[in-house]
């Protein structure tokens, strides 16, 4: 992405979301957040790079530490994205009506 260490610890990764992603992002995050420290989550989304120009593709996958959670980030093509969110998709289990 661009950004050295220091320019983001201790900064939201909310801040980097592609706008699309905000709703799917934050879904996940109140899921896991009301679970327990064996939850565990994945999204795939779009990353701002530093220089502003464009976003990168991320599959994180999450668990709670703490009153956050933990987010192991993998850069992907945008094939592996759109595979992966038609895969999540369809292992999610069906929501409220």
């Amino acid at each position: 992405l661009g950004y050295g260490r220091a320019e983001l610890l201790g900064r939201s990764w909310y801040r980097l979301l592609h706008p699309e992603d905000l709703g799917h992002v934050a879904r996940q995050h109140l899921r896991l957040a009301g679970a327990g420290p064996e939850a565990r989550g994945e999204v795939v989304t779009r990353l701002q790079r530093k220089d502003g120009l464009g976003w990168t593709w991320v599959y994180a996958r999450l668990r709670p530490e703490g009153p956050a959670l933990l987010a192991h980030n993998f850069v992907i093509s945008e094939a592996e994205a759109w595979c992966l969110r038609q895969q999540l998709a369809a292992e999610a289990p069906p929501g409220p009506p």
